[in-house]
Parts: structure tokens; C-alpha cells; sequence
């Protein structure tokens, strides 16, 4: 082949090889349509392009295709488990707890899937199963693209994910990503076309001269059009900007009365984490108060969701006016960025003043409006704010209508007895409905458990089994949803609100309300005062509600997002615990064993896992190791193929090497060169195994003459000899079945030095 040929060829790869990229990459972006905000883009990207990386990399070491499958997926569990389920890896491998958390995620997200509706929160298990579909999209690509030399089929899997986001998604952003996808997808398929276009023989035999630049001149110019075709008159087409003949998306659907959206306790850690800093809104009010969004009062086993029946809402609302021990407060509302239907107001609003389409349900005291989200809205409240002192609240149990609160009671069939048990414990001393609810309050804010952002989100039964009895570090979501589900395993009715805590104060008194302040508390019904809130959240505290929670106001700031716990810092000494290690127990609540009742010490920090966690960790040793070891042979086979390619300068030997390369693929077919065989007898024999009758047979003549011949082959003669190896060896290779495929891909002995024949002369 030609220098200009080998050139361009080349050239033309390595282009490809980038739009390959590209395409997955903007398909990642087409998801901006699903995802609330941007901090996606860095998992989903980096997973597209490990895959595509490590596709490359075993493709141009010769890896086959069934062995690189399983190597990639081998890949993926590494990639994602360090991208997404870091906390749960030792040591940069994957354990049981990241299998564990991983499933956990995922049927969290199956569960939110049909209730939720575009954009989302990036939670977890929603990026879980993107990048698993990410990074399998991204390896089809690669081995249909250049192992089997096809186009079109290599776009179908990213487009098929970018048109699942277009399907789902909502409508932002859609020109520009659909632009931006339509172009790399033209892109790569006109540098396809020119590649393929150089390895065609008709172009061989005409040259470099007549190569592939017209083409790409003319394709790029068409493919500009088109795209700004789309981009411009697609959208002015008469009827597309008209409804939906099915309205099969939830945003097409006309009546407010029936609308899903998604639970905002799934988005407080996305706020508290990533978007801390970001103004929600503002508020300016006669009294501090926690302000309200809704409350969720269904726990289905998975999350906390509710179901509101909600009716238009102008001027006075259907709740008691204020009464003993309550106060009025106004407030005066302007939402930023809030990025949701429900409208925050201090509990419970009473009146409410402002944009047309507001709507209320008496049953859980929320406001939401009939707009696509609140944002841009301003509105004025006015709230009942109960704040009973203890003696209002001491007072026995009154029996309740028949089914007037059993929902606020119901649990699901798969809760740990331990975790029943564990709230008759803790409830056990208490004689009222108050008491059973401050024990319940006390427990979770005593020194057992602790603030931390840094666990994974959820509050499904088996989250909440391990935040009680082994994790016991969480953040508002946690405390909030095991609070509610103890109190109702005692008989206490409960629901979880969600809202924000009160903000700071700006220098005109008007309180700032960030991404930090987003929180989540129970609320339980009480004998004689309804639904009355507590606080079992570390660090936070309800205004004016010290009374009877016995907990002054706390809440996040500014210059510390993350608040840390009631459990003051530690300093790092010579023989302390450092500021990570485990609060100590609290002497006054030991730990429980639940299922005996007996108390039993904490475990001692420090003991490392049990049985079965070791056995987890050597058996994820062992999967890294059996991952490891044919990449690092892939890796040391390219390697020694490039300096023996490097170190053959002459013409000869060039041709003797491709001879070797061919004899080596033959092996792995069973074709072994017997002793004294010669080049052609061998190629005789492969030719009956394999095919390339021809091909075999013209190496091996090159062979012969590069051996023996006194002037050897020339340049061009070298240049025929490699054309021949790569046919001869991509022929092979098809043909290797998945076992010799396997057992090549695992096998060093080709790697090891030849021995030469030790000859051992006897005086006998």
C-alpha cells in the first residue's frame, strides 16, 4: 500500500474514531431534556468515553470480539462502581455493599419511573441505569463501526438513546441538541464513507490523487444544509407547534387536576449537595417558620409519595382560624428557582393572595399551582402557625372516627420486625400519644446517629433498616421517613413534610431561602391539636417550637452547607478519634439488639468486615484479577507487536515478520509449522483449515524468497506481504471459535521467549 494511501487511510481512522466519540457524547447531552440541571453530564460522559476507550484499546490489540464483551463488561462494573457507588468500593474495587446500594438505586428509580415526569432530579439510580445503557450504547458502536465495517447499524444505539431522552424529556433545549446530535451523526457518517471509500480497491488502483476530498468537501456542505434545515424550518412547519394528536406525554395533557410529578423529598440531597448555594426564593414574613411544600403521607416500601385532591384556591381556605397557643403570620413570596408545582407557604395557610391557577388541598395544607413550575411567581399568604406548649399536647389518646386516620397508619407488609420492634423500645416509657412522640424524636437527635451528606440517598425498607441499625449517618430524607415509620409501627398517625427551612435574612429583613435549606420533618397527629410537627434531624430546629420539642432553632448556613450534627467537633489528638470517627454512644440510650431485647454495646470501630464481607472482598479480588490479567496480555501483545513492526526496517524483514505474525494466527487456529515443513507445504496444509488459498500461497512464496533468495524482496514486495498478513489474519481470527478465543486471550505462553533446542552430545 502506498505512503499517501496508508496516510489517508489513516487519517480518515482516527476521524472516525473521534465522531464515534462524539455521537455518544451527544446523545449524553440529549439528555439535558431528562435531567434537572447539569451535574450528569460529568458521570454519563466520562462512562461513554471509558467505554469507548477501552473498546478501542482491545479492538487494536486483536482482542476478539466475545472476549472483549466480557472484558468490557468487566469494565463497566469497575467504571461505574467508582463513579457512582464510590463510598461502597475498598480500595477502588467493588464489595457486596456496591451490588447491595446498586439495587437498592435501581428499584428506587423503577419505582419513580412511571410517577415522575421530565427533568428529574440526577438521582442515583436513574444514573445508574443511564450509564449501564451508555456504556454498552458506546461499545456496539465501536465493533460495529470497525469490527464490522458498517455505518448506519453503529449509530442505531445512540440514537436509540437520544431518542428515548426526546421521547421522555421536556421540551428545553430541544433545537440545540437535536442540532448538535443531527450534525456529528452526518459527520461520522460521510468520514465512514470516505474510509470505507479508501479501502475499496477500484480507489487503491486509481490512488491517492483522486482520494476522498471532494467527497468530504461535498458531504460536509450537504450535510450543513441539512442540518440547518432542521434546525431553522423544522420548527416553522405549519402544526408543530400544535398539540399532540395522542396526548401520551403527561406536559401534553390539558387538565391540571391530574398531574404526577415527581416526590420532592427525591430532590433535597440533589439541592443540599449540588445546589447549596442557588436561591431558591425569597420570603418576607412577620414570623420565622419552616416553609411548607407539601406532605407525603404514602410509604409504599420504596419512597415517601402522596396523592392530593386539590381544588381552585382564591382568597380564604377551608382551615380553622387561629386558636389557644397559634399565631398568625403573613408572608410575602417570590419564588427564583424553585423548579416545582407546590407553592412553599408556613403551615397551615389560611389565605392566600396572588397569580390566577393556584390550587389547595385542605387534607395536607398544600398549595401548588397549575403553571408548568412556580418559578417567576409571586403571591402573598397568610398562615395559622400552631404552636402548643406540652400541656396541650400531654393528654391521652381520643378515639378517632372510623378510617379517619388508618392511612396515616399504614406500613408496608415488608417492614423488619426490627425495626417495629425497635420503636415499642424506644416508645416503651411513654404514656401519651406526646410522649410516645418526643421519645421517638429524642432517640433519632441522641448521640447514636449523626448528620452526613454523604450517604447515598433513599428511604426504602432496606435503607431504612440499615440507617437504623448500621449506617445510622443521614441526612434530613432519612431521619424524616424512619421517624414516620416508627411512629406509625407504635399507632402514632404520621406523614412526611418537605420544605425548606427559613433562610437568612438579607440586610432589608426579606429571609434568602437557598438550595441548603431544602428539608424534610415529620408531622404527627395529635389528641386535641391535629397535625403538629417534630424534629428528629440533627442540626435542625423548628422557630418557635422549643416548648415542646425541646430544641432550639438550627438550621444550615452559608459558610457551612453540610451543618454538621448537635455532636460537637472533635479535635484531632495524639490518642483522640479523629473528626470522621463514629460519635460515641450516649450511656442513657444504649443500642438495642431487637431481636432479643436485650442492650448490647456498640461494636468496637475498627473491626474491618465480617465473614461475609471478606468473602466479598476476596471475591471481588478475584473478579479484578481475572479482568486484569487478559487486559495486561492484550496490552503486552500490542506492545511487542509495534517494536517487532518498529525493529523490521528492511524490506525482507518486513516480509519474514508478516510470515511469523500469520504463523502465530495459525496457531491459535491448531495449525502448528511442524519441523522441516516448508513455507509453501505449510501453506498448503492451512489452506485446506482455513481458505485464503491464494493469499496463503503468495506469503508464503515472499517468505521463501525473503529466506533464501541471495537479493530479497523489494519495497513494494514488503508492502504486498503486510496486505497479505492482514487478510490472511483477519480470516483467521473470524473464524476462532468463543473457546479459542478465550483461551488465546488468557494464555502468556506466546509471550514468553523462544527456547532454543539444547543439543546434548554424548563421548559414548
Amino acid at each position: 500500500m502506498p505512503a499517501g494511501v496508508r496516510h489517508a487511510r489513516l487519517g480518515l481512522t482516527l476521524a472516525t474514531e473521534v465522531l464515534v466519540v462524539a455521537l455518544s457524547l451527544a446523545a449524553v447531552a440529549g439528555f439535558v431534556r431528562l435531567f434537572d440541571g447539569a451535574s450528569f453530564l460529568v458521570p454519563l460522559g466520562i462512562t461513554a468515553l471509558a467505554s469507548h476507550a477501552l473498546a478501542a484499546s482491545l479492538r487494536r490489540a486483536g482482542v476478539g470480539v466475545g472476549a472483549a464483551s466480557l472484558l468490557s463488561a468487566g469494565g463497566m462494573v469497575l467504571v461505574i462502581s467508582w463513579l457512582l457507588l464510590g463510598e461502597t468500593t475498598a480500595y477502588g474495587v467493588p464489595t457486596a455493599a456496591s451490588w447491595e446500594a446498586a439495587g437498592l438505586h435501581l428499584r428506587d428509580a423503577w419505582a419513580l419511573f412511571g410517577e415522575v415526569r421530565a427533568p428529574v432530579p440526577p438521582e442515583t439510580g436513574f444514573l445508574l441505569a443511564s450509564a449501564v445503557a451508555f456504556w454498552f450504547a458506546a461499545m456496539l458502536t465501536d465493533t460495529a463501526a470497525f469490527r464490522f465495517g458498517t455505518a448506519l447499524e453503529a449509530a442505531i444505539p445512540p440514537a436509540t438513546l437520544f431518542g428515548f431522552a426526546a421521547a421522555l424529556g421536556a421540551p428545553r433545549h430541544r433545537t440545540a441538541v437535536t442540532a448538535l446530535f443531527l450534525a456529528v451523526l452526518l459527520a461520522y457518517v460521510l468520514c465512514h464513507r470516505a474510509r470505507r471509500q479508501v479501502d475499496a480497491p477500484s480507489w487503491l488502483a486509481a490512488g491517492a490523487g483522486s482520494g476522498t476530498a471532494p467527497l468530504l468537501a461535498t458531504g460536509a456542505v450537504l450535510a450543513a444544509v441539512a442540518v440547518a434545515a432542521a434546525v431553522v424550518l423544522g420548527p416553522r412547519i405549519p402544526g408543530a407547534d400544535d398539540a399532540a394528536l395522542v396526548p401520551w406525554r403527561q406536559s401534553d395533557r390539558p387538565s391540571p387536576a391530574a398531574r404526577v410529578t415527581v416526590s420532592p423529598l427525591v430532590d433535597i440531597r440533589s439541592r443540599l449537595v449540588n445546589q447549596s448555594h442557588v436561591e431558591v426564593f425569597t420570603v418576607r414574613a412577620t414570623e420565622r417558620a419552616y416553609w411548607r411544600l407539601t406532605a407525603l403521607e404514602t410509604f409504599d416500601g420504596r419512597i415517601w409519595s402522596s396523592t392530593g385532591s386539590y381544588r381552585p384556591a382564591a382568597g380564604p381556605l377551608p382551615v380553622p382560624q387561629a386558636g389557644p397557643g397559634e399565631v398568625e403570620s403573613i408572608q410575602e413570596f417570590s419564588i427564583l428557582s424553585l423548579a416545582s408545582i407546590w407553592l412553599p407557604a408556613a403551615f397551615r395557610p389560611s389565605v392566600i393572595d396572588g397569580p390566577d391557577g393556584v390550587r389547595f388541598d385542605p387534607e395536607s395544607g398544600s398549595l401548588l399551582t397549575e403553571e408548568e413550575t412556580s418559578d417567576g411567581l409571586e403571591y402573598r399568604v397568610r398562615s395559622v402557625l400552631p404552636l402548643p406548649d406540652p400541656a396541650q399536647l400531654d393528654g391521652p389518646a381520643v378515639p378517632q372516627p372510623a378510617g379517619a386516620l388508618d392511612r396515616y397508619l399504614d406500613l408496608p407488609a415488608d417492614l423488619s420486625v426490627r425495626v417495629r420492634q425497635l420503636a415499642a423500645e424506644v416508645t416503651a416509657g411513654a404514656t401519651t400519644p406526646y410522649e410516645q412522640a418526643r421519645a421517638l424524636q429524642d432517640f433519632l437527635r441522641s448521640d447514636l446517629f449523626a448528620y452526613d451528606l454523604e450517604v447515598p440517598a433513599g428511604h426504602s425498607v432496606d435503607h431504612l433498616e440499615a440507617f437504623l441499625f448500621d449506617v445510622r449517618r443521614g441526612y434530613c430524607e432519612q431521619f424524616a421517613g424512619a421517624y414516620a415509620a416508627m411512629a406509625r409501627a407504635v399507632g402514632l398517625p404520621a406523614r412526611v413534610a418537605v420544605g425548606f427551612t427559613p433562610g437568612e435574612p438579607d440586610d432589608d429583613g426579606v429571609f434568602v431561602v437557598r438550595g441548603l435549606n431544602a428539608h424534610a420533618w415529620p408531622e404527627v397527629h395529635l389528641p386535641g391539636a391535629g397535625w403538629v410537627a417534630f424534629e428528629p434531624t440533627p442540626g435542625r430546629g423548628i422557630p418557635g417550637a422549643e416548648a415542646y420539642t425541646g430544641v432550639t432553632e438550627q438550621q444550615a448556613s452559608v459558610d457551612d452547607p453540610t451543618t454538621a450534627t448537635t455532636v460537637p467537633p472533635i479535635d484531632e489528638g495524639a490518642d483522640g478519634p479523629g473528626p470522621d470517627a463514629p460519635p460515641p454512644p450516649d450511656p442513657d440510650l444504649p443500642e438495642l439488639d431487637v431481636d432479643t431485647g436485650d442492650a448490647a454495646a456498640p461494636p468496637p470501630a475498627g473491626d474491618g468486615p465480617g465473614p461475609a464481607g471478606r468473602a466479598a472482598l476476596a471475591l471481588a479480588g478475584l473478579l479484578a484479577i481475572a479482568v486484569a490479567w487478559p487486559a495486561t496480555l492484550a496490552v503486552a501483545r500490542e506492545v511487542r507487536r509495534r517494536r517487532r513492526r518498529e525493529a523490521a526496517r528492511t524490506p525482507a524483514e518486513r516480509v519474514r515478520l508478516a510470515w511469523v505474525e500469520v504463523t502465530e494466527a495459525l496457531a491459535r487456529r491448531g495449525v502448528a509449522r511442524r519441523p522441516a515443513e516448508t513455507h509453501l507445504e505449510l501453506a498448503a496444509r492451512a489452506a485446506r483449515r482455513v481458505g485464503v488459498v491464494e493469499s496463503m500461497t503468495r506469503l508464503a512464496a515472499l517468505a521463501a524468497w525473503a529466506d533464501y533468495a541471495a537479493e530479497g524482496p523489494g519495497a513494494a514486495d514488503a508492502d504486498a506481504a503486510v496486505a497479505l498478513r492482514d487478510e490472511v489474519v483477519r480470516h483467521v481470527h473470524a473464524q476462532l471459535g468463543w473457546a479459542e478465543r478465550v483461551r488465546w486471550a488468557i494464555d502468556p505462553r506466546p509471550l514468553l521467549p523462544e527456547q532454543r533446542a539444547r543439543v546434548v552430545v554424548s563421548g559414548a
